[in-house]
């Protein structure tokens, strides 16, 4: 063969295969193409956000440019396919959106200043945020040109129940006060104090549940001589903090007696074991008898955090009930409107000691029922009421006349005053947070379990349950407390019972305290003020 023509052949080979190289580097570049002209930019530390609210996760393009017309594509790793979020065509694409995310996501602002989509930001802004949505997100952006992707980690933080302290004495001038919180993540720092000073824990245990949410156990030894009171606080961050006291000063003596000793020993046994989901009727020795407890007596209390298969106010509403107050049982000291529903305190008598107006429902609950009701503590332009009590009577307490508030006499309630905050009428009293003070107050029975719950509508919480042993017919307990502006106003939730349970989240913040019978509520205040007028013009002359 000529030299001319195997040079030529050599020139056609080369040339196939520099053609080849060539269109083999562009189909990679295509399939692999990121933007030469932007990228995407997020923080290097993780987001934290509150269990039940907002979590913004900033992602932003770099150098700042109009978004607008770019792909934005939020997705858990692996999982493209189904994101969190999906902005193309100028609008967000609901359609191949997760379903766990449905109604949660939009696009954020990473600052007050941000313009935006207009200026290059891109951040995920995620509501009412669960205990599932922990976990790495991928930001994804996209143009004709290529793409950039970058990574935020959400961590979420969860508030746990108050704190819930009990003091027992165990000697002449030394007081046991035990301390326990449940639902807490991550695991919170518990400390205590006098007030003058930190004290140091006798013992400190924290324990995780199936959930993966802490709860706290620890007790102290302190002087009612020293300190007139003891406060436990859990704390997870600057900010995030839940204390409870408990009061030294009036506390019942220990007998001289070894059943003194075993009393306290029981009782603070019982505290410890609070996550149980049932503690049975319990005995106290004194000396060779036993006694069984009272029925009627509380004998289990728990607190419990915001927590998802914890709190549904939905549901429970779907043992709405019709309360009506019955003007026969009210106090001379109170005002009661004519439909029975709103009640205060009246200035025409002198409140009893011990502020015991209290007026009860004109229905009672017996074995077989399960009720939930609502009671709203303040008013618009007035403010929230800080003494009441809210919770459930015995029938018999119609005919016994002046007796001690207590379990053991058929009374199991939630009371709130200005000092002192929440409590529960036990001996000695338990004392619960009072920052803040619920607006309405939900109250749910379950007569058969022994429950009675409380709960804070408005932060959808659960302030406390507890485990008692009902007798006979139970009637609904409110006393409006003395002095405070704003009276006590039975809701209607008998509107909420429908045929589903599941409430968005914009529905269930309108239903908080809707205006119930305003004219009503307004000619009860009127009236009071024209009275204290009067009883002030009394005074001067």
């Amino acid at each position: 063969m000529p030299p001319c023509v195997i040079e030529k052949d050599r020139s056609r080979a080369l040339y196939t295969v520099m053609w080849l190289c060539t269109l083999a580097a562009w189909c990679v570049s295509l399939s692999t193409a990121t933007s030469d002209i932007f990228t995407c930019s997020v923080p290097e530390d993780p987001v934290s956000a509150r269990f039940g609210h907002v979590a913004t996760m900033p992602c932003w393009l770099t150098p700042s440019m109009n978004a607008e017309d770019l792909e934005v594509r939020w997705y858990r790793p692996k999982d493209f396919d189904n994101p969190v979020l999906l902005y193309r065509e100028r609008k967000i694409q609901e359609a191949s959106q997760q379903s766990q995310f449905e109604g949660r996501t939009s696009l954020g602002l990473r600052e007050v200043t941000s313009e935006g989509l207009k200026g290059g930001d891109v951040t995920l802004k995620l509501v009412n945020v669960t205990l599932r949505d922990q976990g790495e997100y991928v930001c994804y952006v996209s143009s004709n040109q290529g793409y950039e992707i970058a990574s935020v980690f959400l961590n979420v933080t969860v508030m746990g129940s108050p704190p819930l302290l009990s003091a027992v004495r165990t000697d002449a001038d030394s007081v046991n006060v035990s301390c326990v919180s449940h639902g807490w993540k991550p695991r919170p720092r518990l400390q205590w104090s006098d007030g003058r000073q930190t004290l140091k824990p006798e013992k400190l245990d924290y324990s995780s549940g199936a959930n993966g949410l802490v709860s706290a156990h620890s007790w102290v030894l302190s002087s009612p001589s020293s300190a007139p009171w003891v406060s436990c606080s859990l704390v997870l961050s600057e900010g995030e903090e839940l204390e409870g006291r408990v009061d030294l000063r009036n506390l019942a003596s220990v007998p001289e007696t070894s059943s003194g000793l075993q009393t306290a020993v029981i009782i603070l046994a019982l505290l410890l074991l609070l996550s149980v989901v049932f503690i049975g009727v319990f005995y106290k020795k004194r000396g060779n008898k036993s006694t069984r407890v009272p029925e009627g007596d509380i004998v289990d209390i728990k607190t419990m955090s915001q927590v998802e298969d914890l709190v549904d106010i939905e549901t429970m509403r779907q043992a709405g009930v019709d309360v009506t107050l019955d003007p026969k049982t009210a106090h001379r000291h109170l005002t009661v409107s004519q439909n029975g529903k709103i009640v205060r305190d009246s200035e025409d008598n002198v409140c009893p000691p011990g502020n015991r107006a209290y007026i009860l429902g004109t229905h009672g609950f017996t074995s077989g029922n399960s009720a939930y009701w609502e009671v709203r503590l303040d008013k618009e332009n007035v403010g929230i009421k800080e003494s009441w009590w809210v919770g459930l009577a015995s029938g018999s307490v119609k005919r016994q006349g002046d007796v001690p508030a207590t379990p053991s006499n058929g009374f199991w309630f939630l009371s709130s005053d200005k000092e002192k905050g929440l409590r529960l009428n036990m001996t000695p009293n338990i004392l619960l947070p009072a920052n803040p003070r619920p607006q309405t107050l939900g109250v749910y029975l379950d007569y058969d379990k022994g429950v009675l719950s409380f709960i804070n509508v408005k932060d959808n919480k659960l302030i406390v349950t507890v485990r008692a042993m009902f007798i006979g017919e139970v009637f609904p307990l409110f006393n409006p407390g003395k002095g405070d502006k704003a009276p006590m106003t039975i809701l209607d939730v008998s509107r909420y019972k429908t045929d589903t349970v599941k409430v968005s989240v914009s529905e269930r913040e309108s239903n908080v305290a809707p205006p119930v019978e305003e004219a009503e509520t307004d000619a009860l205040l009127a009236s009071n003020q024209s009275h204290n007028h009067q009883t002030s013009e009394s005074k001067d002359r």
